[in-house]
């Protein structure tokens, strides 16, 4: 094929500036008819930049696109129409546009008008909405993107382009010329330097272009020609359309402009790049200097488009509107200030190449061999992770006393040298943005030594002092041999040596200075870096996000031995953690998520991983004060310290609790069973039944849960459905009224599902197994967050007090003011309700071991006929202070008037996400207790369970912590702190927002 040049740039300007042809809808209908024999029922216009577009449906409902192109694009038009015929004969399943061939069985016909001759072709309409309306994209759908655009590359390689093939205005080829001709129009300093920087790094490659891959290209993958389709939250490619600027160039061409287009206006544009690469290297694997190409042409095009699009603007041009995006002036000085071999690395090793060539000798060579202590004295690793016992008295919101906290151990580890390790994932930074959303975490990628003004700093092998970018900066060039060079960077010195000095290992080159930030001790420090490539070509910084450690760590590798091999990289504990579990604990014990997270720290509504991320706490009833609550620490920590044994024993605290916790409860619930679980109040308070009554049935609700004791368990349908259904447990209907039989929209829907259970106490009572007790939650946690609905314990209550039937509300994890409305679940469904036993547990202490069961006095009398009762460890001093504490911060910090409120709140916002998410079937709860249910259809509520635990776990990457349950494991179970607020709840409902529009 021989590449057309005649046209200048500036006439290709031209024909991009002039807009379209002028058809009418009239002469669009004509040729559709006369031509293509397609009676068009319906026909509107489309955009375009050189041809003019129509949408036409005909009576049958198939649906096409007419474009319409001056004469003088017959041959862009001909290798338009040859390109789509021969790429749906290599691959029939890429989903690009059809050919329709016209009545005389050709592409394209010449169509003569008044106003002049064009060429006009159909093609099938492709379905979807152009990626440029989806700013939320999946991993998923850019992997998809990547795998289309490479199975097209693949086929348009092979296809028979004999014949001309025009150079047009967006070949990459000219965009030197292209941007020479319209920087005039770029007024903006730092703009206009990040465009001559593109040019400039580009300039080698461009020169190249005839040495990279050639082949047919699309040339034009932007985010308007890629439509995608979405089912669920699953979105897909649907088609790749508009070749109007098919050519042969370079084959990487079309991944870079791909790669400039998908990453605009997105959060991580090196993310972006590096997904697409890998999954378009699949169908199409890479060179190496297609690979090394990729960042200048990236940069290229994003200078062409913006040179362009400023220029239009500028000459009120018409030209394509769409491309005129604010964002692309951001998006150019952003990829203008990333490292560019730090990207190119990435997308090395996203195409299946080492990240940094020649990168892993050097690294062995250094391991293997010993250097010279960069500093003498006794050295002492120094933790800053969120691991660290340095910030345990800290508060992890504040970073003032972080910082202070670690400012304090440098002090106290003295005479000793308080070294910062390689690779430790810092507390010091403020975890979470003003929004409640965590940030990335910061990671140095070499030493930190805190030594005072003045110490000695040695050479660690020999070599020569080269130049530095940055002041009170020394750096060595080694070449110990075997081709093998490497250099040491170390900062905060005053040199003694010259530039093109020679040093010998261990001799002085010179004496640690303070930092230019006297208020930041960590600026103070001596650091160190060993650099497989040159600092003065590349820099490299010493900072870098935890995610990037991989990378970056191929030019800044682990420094140990400037240590002289005492301070080695810092390492998760995770893995290690994992095998313990795996080999101490059951195979059965659960963790959260498909890749657990080991926690090290909790403060109030946060979680702190080991990596030191932080994690909103949606999911965990536990603590109702929020983590840590200092008042908490302080009662358990001086109770500890004066006695803690078991009850037989008197003291005060024991008494005291018992006191303020049945003041809470309504008269007549005033015998306190101190125990350590919630399993063992409902155990006990099941036993109490049955001796009383004499009676060793139960009626249950299905679906519930209520501990994990031999008796407990057999009450618990999510338990017994393992082992079967033991014969004296007899379940009730699950009083869910978005799944049930009864739902919202009957107002008598509580006595209809009472009715039920009244009906069950009476049958049973005829076959002579009357209950010995109702047990129930007074809101279905593992039952799917179910609402009671009203009426419904009432009308239970007084049937089963009128049959003997005892009833126990099992508090554990709704009581303690979580519902809001009452301090306990019960009372939420009015005065009347009074059970003859409540348990409770889990929230009791925030944590702290520590549960009871409270009934009457005549019940406990009679249950002593039993023998005595007795917990070793139920309430003992320490539990008892932490418990009675709780309520006292419960009573004093406003808690349950929080839940009512808070909670109120949460959930409306969460139902605003209904309304643009059709996978929230439903959204219910009480106070901090919540449930969001996902359905694959509104209509028949088919349970999403694959979807909800997706969410989960893209929640969690975004650091929001929540979790399935229900019996489909299709609900998200939101039980908060009762600290959570109002920026928390916008916090959580904003990233899942997020993480449904992205979709998967």
């Amino acid at each position: 094929m021989s590449i057309s040049s005649t046209s200048s740039i500036g006439s290709d300007y031209s024909r991009i500036a002039a807009g379209v042809p002028s058809i009418n809808n009239e002469l669009a209908a004509e040729i559709l008819r006369n031509d293509f024999n397609i009676g068009a029922v319906a026909l509107r216009r489309l955009p375009g930049e050189t041809d003019c577009n129509f949408y036409a449906c005909d009576g049958a409902g198939s649906e096409y696109v007419l474009k319409i192109a001056p004469k003088d694009e017959l041959a862009a038009v001909k290798l338009q129409q040859l390109a789509l015929e021969e790429t749906q004969t290599k691959d029939a399943e890429l989903p690009v546009p059809r050919v329709i061939r016209s009545t005389q069985n050709d592409p394209q016909v010449l169509i003569g008008t008044g106003q002049g001759t064009y060429v006009a072709r159909v093609l099938t309409w492709r379905h979807g909405e152009s990626l440029s309306n989806i700013p939320l994209r999946s991993d998923e759908l850019l992997a998809d993107i990547g795998h289309q655009a490479g199975k097209l590359a693949a086929a348009m390689a092979e296809t028979a382009d004999d014949g001309e093939c025009p150079r047009h205005y967006w070949d990459l080829r000219n965009a030197h010329s292209v941007i020479d001709a319209g920087i005039s129009h770029i007024t903006e300093p730092e703009l206009r330097d990040s465009v001559q920087y593109a040019q400039s790094l580009a300039m080698a490659t461009v020169n190249d272009f005839d040495l990279l891959p050639q082949s047919l290209v699309h040339h034009d993958l932007n985010a308007l020609n890629i439509l995608v389709e979405r089912t669920q939250n699953r979105n897909r490619v649907s088609g790749i359309i508009d070749f109007g600027d098919v050519t042969r160039t370079a084959r990487v061409s079309d991944l870079a402009i791909l790669v400039a287009s998908v990453s605009r206006g997105q959060t991580d544009p090196l993310r972006t790049a590096e997904i697409l690469t890998r999954s378009y290297a699949e169908s199409v694997p890479l060179t190496e200097s297609e690979v090394e190409a990729l960042f200048p042409l990236v940069l290229l095009r994003t200078a062409q488009v913006l040179v362009t699009t400023e220029r239009l603007a500028a000459e009120k041009k018409p030209g394509d509107g769409r491309h005129r995006s604010s964002a692309i002036k951001e998006q150019l000085t952003s990829l203008a200030r990333l490292s560019q071999p730090y990207f190119t690395a990435v997308l090395r090793r996203a195409s299946g190449y080492s990240p940094l060539p020649g990168a892993s000798e050097t690294i062995g060579h250094i391991r293997k061999n010993r250097l010279h202590a960069l500093i003498a004295g006794e050295l002492q690793t120094l933790n800053l992770s969120a691991s660290s016992p340095v910030f345990d008295d800290a508060d992890a919101s504040k970073p003032s006393t972080l910082a202070e906290a670690a400012h304090r151990a440098v002090e106290e580890l003295k005479p000793s040298i308080a070294v910062r390790p390689y690779g430790e994932p810092s507390f010091l930074i403020p975890a979470l943005r003003a929004d409640g959303i965590q940030q990335a975490v910061n990671t140095p990628l070499g030493l930190s030594f805190f030594v005072g003004n003045g110490t000695s700093v040695f050479a660690p092998a020999d070599g020569t002092i080269v130049g530095s970018k940055k002041p009170n900066t020394v750096t060595i060039r080694h070449e110990p041999g075997n081709d093998v060079v490497f250099w040491t960077r170390i900062t905060n010195v005053n040199p003694s040596m010259r530039i093109g000095d020679a040093v010998t290992a261990g001799q002085i080159i010179g004496h640690s200075a303070q930092g230019a930030d006297a208020s930041d001790f960590l600026t103070q420090a001596v650091t160190a870096q060993l650099l497989t490539v040159d600092p003065t070509e590349i820099d490299v910084p010493f900072e870098v996000r935890r995610d990037e450690l991989p990378i970056w760590s191929q030019f800044s590798p682990d420094p140990t031995q400037l240590s002289g091999g005492v301070i080695g990289e810092w390492q998760p504990t995770l893995p290690k953690a994992l095998e313990g579990r795996k080999k101490y604990l059951p195979e059965t014990h659960p963790t959260y998520f498909e890749q657990p997270i080991n926690m090290v720290r909790a403060k109030d509504c946060y979680f702190y991983d080991e990596e030191s991320r932080a994690y909103l706490d949606a999911l965990n009833n536990v603590t109702l004060l929020g983590h840590c609550h200092p008042r908490l620490t302080k009662a358990a920590s001086t109770q500890l310290k004066r006695l803690n044994t078991n009850s037989r024993f008197v003291y005060d605290a024991l008494t005291e609790y018992t006191e303020a916790l049945t003041k809470t409860l309504p008269n007549g619930l005033d015998v306190v069973y101190m125990l350590n679980s919630g399993s063992e109040s409902n155990d006990l308070a099941l036993r109490m039944a049955r001796h009383i009554t004499g009676r060793q049935d139960f009626v249950i609700i299905d679906d519930a849960y209520h501990g994990y004791t031999s008796l407990v368990s057999d009450v618990s349908p999510s338990r017994y459905k393992y082992y079967g259904k033991p014969d004296f447990t007899h379940a009730t209907l699950n009083p869910d009224r978005y799944r049930g039989k009864f739902g919202y929209e009957d107002p008598d829907a509580g006595a209809h599902y009472a009715q039920h259970t009244i009906d069950l106490f009476d049958e049973l009572i005829a076959k002579g197994r009357p209950p010995a007790a109702f047990i129930y939650e007074p809101l279905l946690a593992g039952g799917g967050q179910v609402v009671l609905p009203p009426g419904y314990l009432a009308a239970i209550q007084a049937a089963a007090k009128e049959r003997g039937i005892l009833t126990i509300s099992d508090e554990v994890q709704v009581g303690f003011g979580r519902l809001g409305e009452a301090m306990w679940g019960f009372q939420t469904q009015g005065p009347e309700v009074v059970p003859d036993f409540v348990t409770m547990g889990k929230a009791m202490g925030n944590g702290f071991p520590v549960a009871a069961m409270v009934t009457t006095r005549e019940n406990s009398r009679r249950f002593d006929e039993n023998g005595r009762f007795f917990a070793t460890y139920g309430g003992n001093p320490v539990a008892s202070a932490v418990a009675l504490e709780l309520l006292h911060i419960l009573r004093d910090e406003g808690l349950q008037e929080n839940a009512l409120h808070v909670g109120e709140y949460f959930r409306q916002q969460l139902w605003t996400l209904a309304e643009r998410h059709p996978l929230i079937g439903d959204v219910r709860g009480q106070g901090f207790y919540s449930g969001v249910e996902f359905v694959l259809d509104r209509e028949t509520k088919d349970p999403a369970i694959e979807e909800t635990l997706k969410i989960c776990d893209r929640l969690k990457d975004r650091g929001m912590l929540v979790y399935p349950t229900g019996r489909y494991w299709n609900i998200l179970k939101l039980k908060p702190p009762m600290t959570f607020t109002r920026q928390n709840a916008d916090t959580f409902v904003q990233v899942l927002d997020e993480v449904l529009e992205r979709g998967w």
